[in-house]
């Protein structure tokens, strides 16, 4: 039974949620809130993420 579950996570793909490009064994990657993200996206996946939290300095919202 062992064997077939080896067999079972190799042929399973994983991609990134982002580009659609798989993640390959030993490959780094990120998942956060559902999400699967491979190195190249990451900048573009935290930006997005982290938009509620973005501020201009000069346009501050004052409490």
């Amino acid at each position: 039974m062992q064997h077939r579950n080896r067999r079972v996570r190799r042929q399973t793909t994983l991609r990134c949620t982002l580009c659609g490009q798989e993640i390959t064994m030993g490959e780094e990657y990120w998942a956060c809130n559902g999400s699967r993200v491979c190195a190249a996206c990451l900048p573009a996946f935290a930006r997005q993420e982290l938009a509620p939290c973005r501020e201009t300095r000069g346009r501050e919202v004052e409490p």
